[in-house]
């Protein structure tokens, strides 16, 4: 937030700037065609204090801006450092789960979250307790924003529709073509059987699909909490996970619970 504050106060101050370099050579202007040489001279030099100022505070706006991205470098190196501790940790950590945990699947686009609609009727810190049963999609597991995943059916369609389209355009170019242009696709063809653009591996890899979560029969997290239940369910545990069909491995990163 700070950092697009001091943008938005750097634009502010090139703007400022601009008028002032404006005003400034229009006041300069004035003295030296005018018909008040006196009178022109006091606006000019008030003209060129504004511009020195306006200058000063341009460049101090553009160093504000520097030392905010900086800030915002280091909080989002501190945030990823945290990350990454907590996913070498996970394994072992037996924090319990609440509503609005921050989860992550190794094929979604973003970090989700976990949510609970009616509550279990326990809470953990004040805040209601998930259990292993809570993994309804869009319910429970928010989702991922989108999928690399090669295994979900709309990576495929993404990847279809991105060779259709590319397709399509290569035809709609060659029909506007004319003169030499056309004389040298025909020579292509001749030599060159047409060959359908099929969607391979590499393709897929560069493709997002919908994120679409889905489970086996019977699903639920595991390594859920052994002895604590709720109505007779598990308690989430931050080191659970779960398996999507599409082949994503849902974990747990923030439990939820305020540090």
């Amino acid at each position: 937030m700070k950092f697009a504050e001091a943008t938005a106060a750097k634009e502010a101050a090139a703007n400022h700037l601009a008028a002032a370099e404006q005003a400034y050579y229009d006041a300069l202007e004035n003295y030296t065609f005018g018909d008040a040489p006196e009178e022109n001279y006091d606006k000019k030099e008030a003209a060129k204090e504004a511009l020195e100022a306006a200058k000063a505070a341009q460049e101090a706006a553009v160093a504000a801006e520097q030392e905010a991205a900086k800030a915002a470098q280091d909080a989002a190196d501190a945030v990823e450092k945290k990350k990454k501790n907590l996913r070498a940790t996970r394994l072992l950590d037996t924090t319990y789960v609440v509503h609005c945990a921050r989860i992550e699947c190794k094929c979604g686009m973003r970090e989700s979250y976990l949510t609970l609609g009616n509550t279990h009727g326990v809470k953990t810190r004040q805040i209601p307790q998930m259990t292993i049963k809570d993994w309804i999609p869009d319910t429970n597991i928010i989702n991922f924003g989108g999928c690399f995943s090669q295994e979900n059916p709309s990576v495929k369609e993404a990847a279809e529709n991105a060779v259709h389209a590319a397709q399509d355009a290569i035809e709609k170019k060659k029909e506007g073509r004319s003169g030499f242009g056309k004389f040298m696709d025909s020579v292509i063809d001749f030599f060159v059987d047409d060959k359908e653009v099929n969607v391979d591996e590499s393709l897929m890899q560069m493709c997002v699909g919908e994120c679409r979560p889905e489970f086996p029969p019977n699903p639920e997290w595991k390594l859920g909490h052994k002895k604590v239940t709720v109505n007779g369910e598990s308690v989430l545990l931050r080191r659970c996970s779960i398996m999507c069909n599409h082949g994503g491995c849902i974990t747990i990163l923030f439990s939820g619970q305020p540090d």
